[in-house]
């Protein structure tokens, strides 16, 4: 069994990163892999040798939203086991991707609205068939970035001339993440621990420059009542488990706040039951679920989801739930497990 783990050594490794961890497995467990640079010319000749390919690639490298898809997707047609799969990542960082996805099996959603010219957003603003408030977003971005709650009909018109002539930068806000990081920092320690990884986001920020604009649609999520947080739970094979995040201060949105806290009591069948359920349907071998919950009804419902998730923060609920709802106390070492899946498949 031939181990390949995608990344270039000669830069360094976000403090997030799944590959240090896959390292960390195989060096435990006493199993042979190569670290391989993707980026280099011949790469897929090279990878052609192996049986498991894993990579943890970003949506905020350029570089690789250009080429990890077509490099993976590749070695999966030819027989590979690869970390994320086509099923994990063809939708990956693209909100409308996942939508049509997730529409298509009826998976518990907010109503969703998409829009590829003006005249069909006026006929439905006149058929009054948006509600306000209503949630605008780009197709790419995550930790909330591009994301705006719109009030009433005019605000989204003015919008929507803005997304079908200049468009909008999916880049992430500098302001807004050290302002939403500053208020959820409860003490001095998470405090200075953030303030750390500042270099890591300036990084990123400068990565995601080199997007091009976002242009030519409205994609439009209903507003779904909440009680102040989100959860986010992950599935991996028969396991799922979670994190619970706040509401940030004087604002609607949780993801990217860095607010953490763990509560089972939030982890309702209903929701157990429809993440497996997604994730068999769809094939995923590990998939982040972004769950609101509707306070008029109870019900969780998808928001948006990625392979790709904090599995420090997965790490800190110590324990999981099987697919029967019984809770486990043994963590859940993401990356451990999706790469004990590959060589057990």
């Amino acid at each position: 069994m031939k181990i390949a783990i995608l990344y270039d050594k000669n830069e360094k490794q976000h403090t997030t990163s799944w590959s240090v961890i896959w390292k960390a497995y195989c060096d435990q467990n006493g199993l042979q892999y190569t670290i391989i640079n993707p980026y280099k010319n011949g790469v897929i000749q090279e990878l052609l040798d192996y049986d498991i390919i894993l990579w943890h690639y970003s949506n905020y490298i350029h570089k690789d939203l250009l080429m990890a898809k077509n490099i993976l997707n590749t070695l999966e047609f030819h027989g590979k086991k690869v970390f994320p799969s086509f099923n994990d990542a063809w939708h990956f960082d693209d909100k409308l991707a996942e939508t049509y996805l997730l529409e298509s099996i009826n998976a518990p959603m907010p109503k969703s609205f998409y829009y590829y010219e003006m005249k069909s957003l006026e006929e439905d603003l006149k058929a009054c068939k948006l509600a306000f408030p209503i949630i605008a977003k780009l197709r790419n971005g995550s930790g909330s970035h591009n994301v705006k709650k719109i009030d009433n009909a005019e605000e989204l018109r003015q919008y929507a001339k803005t997304m079908f002539s200049k468009g909008l930068s999916a880049a992430p806000s500098l302001l807004f993440k050290a302002s939403s990081n500053i208020k959820s920092s409860k003490n001095i320690k998470t405090f200075i621990n953030r303030a750390k990884r500042i270099p890591e986001f300036l990084k990123s920020l400068s990565n995601a420059k080199k997007f091009n604009r976002e242009v030519g649609y409205v994609y439009l999520q209903e507003f779904i009542p909440n009680d102040g947080f989100d959860i986010k739970i992950t599935v991996v094979g028969d396991k799922l488990s979670y994190f619970v995040r706040n509401i940030r201060e004087d604002d609607f949105r949780a993801s990217g706040g860095g607010d953490f806290y763990y509560d089972r009591e939030k982890i309702t069948k209903n929701i157990i039951d429809s993440a497996f359920e997604t994730s068999h349907k769809l094939g995923f071998q590990c998939m982040g679920y972004d769950y609101v919950v509707d306070r008029r009804t109870g019900e969780g419902k998808i928001v948006e989801i990625s392979y790709g998730f904090s599995h420090l923060a997965v790490l800190e609920a110590k324990g999981y739930f099987d697919k029967q709802g019984i809770w486990h106390d043994e963590s859940m070492n993401v990356p451990f497990e999706i790469i004990k899946n590959l060589i057990a498949k």
